[in-house]
């Protein structure tokens, strides 16, 4: 008799344990990568830039297949400049509250970055790690490797599968940073965008961000501050997060800064500038060109009036926004090359870093290049395959590393 009610028991908490997970798993298999799975009302109209498309179905599963959240109730929102009308486009998803997502700080927005041209699909994650080896970890966005799904009638481009292959779902830059704190973006795209901008003394392009209202008198002092170290940069920057800033974008050959794209400050309560987040790095790790007016353009077009290459031996940001005077000043030179001394041994770890991530998305890595490789041609990079695209990053980080220690502005000789 005991017998019978034992396995009676056992049966039961068997069932209960079986309904459990389909309740939160939905029988989902993730294949290792975390799930973002989205669907887009059938009324609603093409999911853009700049507008919110709202009552989103949104389940999101973690890398074992267990449901992590579920609403009906979400947002999509279409994000990028030039990356905004590509066949695999990248989104802001809005949470109907905040949540933390694997293992990550509890936000309501989050980024979605689909990393088209970058078929390696890991110089975001990279990029970021390098600079969390930094005084600008507090202020650098996590982020981590997902696989999407996306569906609805008219949130997508024609022939787009529901199945959108490799995502890098992470924190937002302007989030990265206390409701208090002023953000400011260098940036010639979002300077025609947003709402306060301005240009600097010397030209510079400026976006003022925060997450509070700000008073136009409030933003006339930013402007104020920003104009102040643009006459002379030396006395109004945070010393190590400038340095450091500088060194993560030269170690990641990362040329956006020269547009100026994506590049951000905050105000710290000193009134001085502190430089980060970090944030895009889907051009980095490889030999770009920049023409006259500071755009980058493809090896390809290197041969065309005006366009300087940009390789492994050169220098690519001493002369972005304020560092071809920052460089200048002995104090400034003499910190870079302190900091960089400190840092180097930290970098050189990261190509086990680059190892666990191919290891980690390899398998969706190469199905995502199934996907979508045919639909348009790598615009910068000459590798073409997720497989080459890894081997090249790898084989340029540590190249890079070596190549910057006999540099002017990071040798000690």
């Amino acid at each position: 008799m005991k017998k019978i009610i034992v396995t009676y028991i056992l049966v039961g908490v068997a069932f209960v344990a079986l309904l459990c997970w389909s309740f939160f798993s939905d029988g989902i298999t993730t294949g290792g990568l975390p799930v973002v799975s989205i669907v887009v009302p059938e009324d609603a109209a093409p999911v853009i830039r700049n507008e919110w498309t709202q009552d989103c179905n949104v389940k999101i599963y973690d890398a074992d297949g267990d449901r992590v959240y579920k609403s009906p109730y979400a947002e999509l929102e279409g994000r990028g400049h030039s990356t905004a009308d590509k066949p695999k486009r990248p989104y802001n998803l809005q949470l109907d509250h905040e949540m933390p997502l694997f293992g990550m700080p509890a936000h309501d927005k989050w980024a979605l970055l689909a990393g088209f041209f970058d078929h390696s699909l890991m110089r975001n994650a990279l990029g970021t790690e390098v600079a969390r080896q930094t005084s600008l970890a507090p202020t650098t966005p996590q982020g981590r490797f997902i696989t999407l799904e996306l569906k609805g009638n008219k949130a997508l481009p024609e022939d787009s599968p529901t199945h959108q292959g490799v995502y890098y779902i992470s924190e937002r830059a302007k989030d990265m940073v206390s409701n208090e704190t002023v953000i400011l973006e260098f940036d010639a795209y979002a300077v025609n965008e947003d709402q306060f901008t301005f240009h600097t003394n010397s030209g510079l392009p400026v976006s003022i961000r925060s997450k509070k209202d700000l008073t136009m008198r409030q933003l006339e002092e930013v402007k104020r501050i920003v104009n102040e170290a643009d006459d002379n940069p030396i006395e109004h920057i945070d010393f190590d997060t400038f340095a450091d800033y500088y060194i993560v974008q030269e170690l990641c050959q990362n040329g956006e800064l020269n547009g100026p794209r994506s590049c951000f400050m905050h105000l710290l309560p000193n009134g001085k500038l502190a430089a980060g987040p970090v944030w895009d790095f889907d051009l980095a790790f490889i030999t770009v060109g920049v023409d006259k007016g500071n755009d980058l353009r493809p090896m390809r077009k290197a041969g065309m009036d005006g366009v300087r290459l940009l390789t492994a031996d050169s220098l690519y940001c001493n002369n972005a926004l304020w560092y071809g005077r920052l460089l200048q000043d002995p104090t400034f030179a003499a910190h870079v090359k302190k900091r960089w001394q400190m840092l180097a041994p930290r970098f050189e770890k990261l190509t086990a870093f680059i190892d666990s991530i191919d290891q980690q998305i390899s398998k969706h890595a190469e199905a995502d290049q199934k996907r979508w490789n045919a639909l348009e041609p790598a615009r910068f990079d000459t590798c073409t395959t997720y497989r080459s695209a890894v081997t090249t990053l790898k084989t340029n980080y540590v190249k890079r590393l070596e190549k910057l220690s006999a540099m002017p502005y990071f040798s000690l000789e």
